[in-house]
């Protein structure tokens, strides 16, 4: 999956758990830095509802997280509905193609269902400045662009032209179907994954499997490592690399095969003596940052499949010595992959070079999350080497930009 990094460029997010309103541009390795509990989690998770419910349905995504009230923003008799309005740049035969994708779902007037989808709608179009040819999209094209527009289950555009869906429903997966940009679209969406690294999940001992992902808790790490040995020599390399820079006297982790179960070991060095240590005997942060460079380096990322990947707090265990050698990894992995991060440790962002534009401050007040830039007062010290991110934040001296007023995020014209 070729792409013009990062895909996902900015989203806006209304009324999911505890976001009323947030709209935040990407980079291709976005930080989000607050402390516990201030929403991180949600927007991550707002990112992972999108997936689940273009990769299956709405009403799948919903039971998975309690239903519709568990989700919209409390108290509920504020919030009527969620949405989500993205701009993403996704390839398409050869072109990069600025897209505007979007819906909401809230309750079901007519109350005959759980839920109904709003609004959804989609548009797609060339770059500026790459002439006025034609974008392909269902059963046509028009010059230059394509899209659809659905409303009250009434759909206009795309590939039905005109048509209904069921009001429970996203369409763009139905659009998909049709080959076309829709598909692009629809795959680079729900090829988005979320990791928080178990531990414990790490420790068992699993049937040696050859799956495409890394599961979400880091499950069967070992059996990816083995695969990245046999396959990706190179990478495995750079995560031996960043595992010796984070662990003294290791050299490296891998594969660990039992007959027809595997794990994961832990290699050292002492003196002339080479040891190996099972998960049982590893670290809970060793064990956390053999998980989160494995996603990163995983071959489904190296071979272009994923277009995004979210890591809850990555650093948590860790030394705080290491969690430089693990920043130095997301950087490198976001070469490749668009990578958004969540974290609450100083020592992840105490480096001179982190650029404060890939940094997003939250925080919570009154059960609202806010999520923005640094402030600008904040971002110029930075900039002029006065002080790091990590030393500001341990001053409580950072604070989210606010945003500035838009019409990002507007349902279409005409939306039941």
């Amino acid at each position: 999956m070729d792409r013009d990094l990062p895909f996902l460029r900015r989203i806006r997010v209304r009324n999911y758990r505890s976001i009323a309103s947030c709209d935040v541009t990407f980079a291709p390795l976005l930080v989000l830095l607050g402390p516990n509990a201030a929403g991180k989690s949600n927007f991550l998770d707002a990112l992972q509802f999108l997936a689940h419910a273009l990769g299956t349905t709405p009403a799948n995504a919903l039971e998975t997280r309690g239903g519709l009230e568990e989700v919209l923003r409390r108290p509920a008799e504020d919030a009527d509905e969620l949405s989500f309005d993205l701009e993403l740049m996704v390839p398409f035969e050869g072109e990069s193609i600025r897209v505007r994708y979007g819906f909401a779902i809230g309750r079901d007037r007519s109350g005959r269902r759980p839920f109904e989808v709003r609004w959804e709608r989609c548009l797609a179009h060339r770059h500026p400045g790459m002439g006025d040819t034609s974008v392909a999209g269902g059963q046509g094209s028009v010059p230059g662009e394509d899209g659809f527009s659905v409303g009250g289950g009434r759909i206009t555009g795309g590939s039905a032209r005109e048509g209904r869906i069921e009001k429970d429903r996203l369409y763009l997966p139905v659009a998909a179907a049709v080959e076309g940009v829709f598909a692009r679209i629809h795959l680079n969406l729900i090829s988005m994954f979320f990791y928080q690294v178990d531990v414990e999940r790490m420790r068992r001992i699993e049937s040696r499997t050859r799956q495409r992902y890394l599961g979400p808790s880091a499950e069967h790490v070992g059996s990816f490592l083995g695969t990245l040995d046999r396959e990706h020599p190179a990478w495995k390399a750079r995560i031996d690399d960043y595992i010796r820079a984070i662990v003294p006297e290791a050299t490296g982790v891998s594969e660990r095969v039992l007959d027809s179960y595997s794990t994961v070991e832990l290699r050292t060095r002492h003196g002339d003596r080479d040891l190996a240590f099972g998960p049982e005997a590893m670290s809970e942060g060793t064990l956390r940052a053999a998980g989160v460079l494995t996603a990163l380096f995983q071959p489904a990322v190296l071979e272009g499949e994923v277009a995004l990947l979210g890591i809850e707090e990555p650093e948590t265990s860790l030394h705080p010595a290491a969690a430089g050698a693990l920043f130095d990894a997301l950087t490198e992995a976001s070469e490749r992959v668009q990578v958004v991060v969540t974290t609450q440790s100083a020592d992840l962002l105490d480096r001179d070079e982190i650029d404060p534009r890939s940094v997003r401050v939250v925080t919570m007040s009154e059960g609202i999350t806010t999520i923005g830039e640094i402030d600008d007062v904040s971002r110029r010290i930075v900039e002029d080497r006065r002080a790091t991110i990590g030393e500001l934040m341990r001053g409580s001296q950072l604070q989210p930009k606010p945003p500035a007023e838009t019409g990002f995020g507007a349902g279409p014209e005409g939306a039941e």
